[in-house]
């Protein structure tokens, strides 16, 4: 699995290296809808706020718009020189930018109309809009660097150096408004977004993290590691002020297999 998001508290979305992209429920690991097919292999995914879409960039330079019902495609965008490695749409579902090589892509959505001339970052490799969509950041595959703009004029507000030593590694962040998760190789590491300081402790896994996502409580952090989806409760390594409400003993207990469930259904559905 490569990119991988959650469409809501129960759903998780994720993409491999063949262009699939497959929607699962995370009380039983178990495929919901049709595989949807991109171009090339899926490199990014984001689901609408509205739960009404889904945007996968691929590497077949386009970034896709889904119907996240019928899992149909709606509309292909391939204004991208080299792959698209991250795409995010507004939580209002009226603006989506899209990054891959180093060009930063701001349209309409979901009509896909460009508002402002590209802007340029060197190698970006993710980007996430703030909660209250006035400003997105990205991030640098090379050397680490994040950048954020302002939404409505696509303007650099500022730029600053990532404090984790991640320069050789592919680089995914994930945000929830209070804290940001950023995977580095085999690592995840949470920073709080007012302190700008590592909070808990670094999350260890047996291969390269390709990718982070944040569930909307930010209860649950979904990393696509390898072949497999692995969803870990961050309730187990945060402070509770991180969190809107407790999590149900119920779900934790069905999470702690989730990872086995989703790896042998992926499989299944590739032979």
């Amino acid at each position: 699995v490569w990119p991988v998001t959650f469409a809501d508290e129960s759903h998780v979305v994720g993409g491999d290296t063949s262009g699939f992209v497959r929607r699962w429920r995370i009380e039983d690991g178990e495929q919901e809808g049709p595989t949807m097919q991109a171009s090339k292999r899926s490199s990014s995914i984001v689901v609408s706020q509205d739960g009404r879409w889904i945007v996968t960039g691929d590497h077949g330079k386009k970034a896709i718009v889904w119907n996240a019902t019928t899992h149909e495609k709606v509309l292909e965008l391939m204004e991208h020189e080299r792959e698209v490695c991250g795409v995010d749409i507004t939580s209002d579902c009226t603006t989506m930018v899209s990054v891959g090589g180093d060009t930063v892509r701001i349209c309409s959505f979901p009509s896909g109309t460009r508002l402002f001339p590209p802007s340029r970052h060197h190698k970006v490799c993710d980007v996430k809009f703030s909660p209250d969509d006035s400003r997105f950041a990205t991030v640098g595959s090379t050397d680490s660097s994040v950048r954020v703009y302002e939404t409505h004029s696509g303007n650099v507000l500022f730029d600053s150096e990532w404090s984790n030593q991640v320069n050789h590694h592919l680089v995914s962040i994930a945000s929830n408004g209070r804290f940001i998760a950023c995977a580095a190789g085999s690592s995840v590491t949470l920073w709080d977004c007012v302190s700008h300081q590592q909070i808990g402790s670094t999350i260890k896994h047996t291969a390269e993290t390709r990718s982070v996502a944040l569930s909307p409580s930010g209860k649950y952090l979904a990393c696509g590691v390898g072949k497999h989806i692995t969803i870990h409760n961050l309730r187990d390594v945060l402070l509770p002020k991180y969190f809107d409400h407790a999590v149900s003993s119920h779900l934790f207990a069905t999470l702690a297999s989730l990872t086995i469930i989703i790896r042998i259904s992926y499989r299944a559905q590739r032979s």
